[in-house]
């Protein structure tokens, strides 16, 4: 059995490996081409041999891998480059993560090759559990909202809820709140200190519940069509 001096230990020991990749990486941004892409590799292939699956990082909680299954490279190429600030143009890594593209415009065994094969597969789940699910959801919330204002009926936050309706089959309330029972979440603390408590990151692993409970409740053509 492991005890806490000995996860402590290992944990440590992790630290000072996450902290060896950085400055590696710090070091080959700096050496790059400016202009070129190698940079990216570079970042790609620290992310393959990044050590944590989650971890608190300029005061804020990263969970790069929502349930052990759907991976968010981009929120750790993030957190990396944060801190290789001064090595690279802000501007020049923003444009990258912002773009939508699949594999970071990465031809498939490029990005599998840089990241490694979990990780790449990961990063399908992710894609496909929070990306496409988001991308379903807000069509959805369109589709209702033509079909209103085609029909004269005021658009409404309620109306929206439908498309939770629709897919999930209950409203986006009672889904939080099956889904923080589910997933042992703790609700916010009072205080606008707190408010960011349920971030990005949480919204993420919600929708990632949700499309892995309209796998469940779905047949497989009902899945195809959608």
């Amino acid at each position: 059995m492991v005890n806490s001096q000995q996860t402590k230990s290992s944990t440590e020991a992790l630290a000072v490996e996450a902290s060896q990749m950085i400055a590696e990486l710090k070091f080959e941004l700096e050496i790059v081409e400016i202009g070129g892409e190698r940079w990216k590799t570079s970042v790609l292939e620290t992310i393959a041999k990044w050590p944590f699956a989650s971890e608190r990082f300029d005061g804020e909680h990263l969970e790069y891998l929502i349930g052990g299954e759907a991976f968010d490279w981009r929120l750790l190429a993030s957190r990396l480059l944060r801190e290789c600030w001064h090595s690279i143009d802000r501007q020049q890594w923003w444009d990258w993560l912002a773009d939508p593209v699949l594999f970071g415009g990465f031809e498939e065994p490029e990005f599998m090759r840089a990241v490694g094969v979990d990780k790449f597969r990961a990063h399908l789940s992710y894609f496909y559990g929070v990306t496409v699910e988001q991308s379903l959801i807000a069509a959805i919330e369109e589709e209702i909202t033509h079909r209103r204002v085609a029909g004269g009926r005021q658009l409404s936050d309620l109306a929206l809820e439908q498309a939770y309706e629709t897919l999930y089959g209950n409203s986006i309330d009672q889904l939080w709140e099956v889904y923080k029972l589910e997933a042992g979440v703790r609700p916010a603390r009072p205080g606008w200190r707190h408010r960011d408590e349920h971030s990005l990151g949480l919204e993420d692993a919600f929708t990632y519940w949700l499309f892995k409970l309209r796998m469940e409740q779905s047949d497989p053509a009902k899945i195809a069509s959608d």
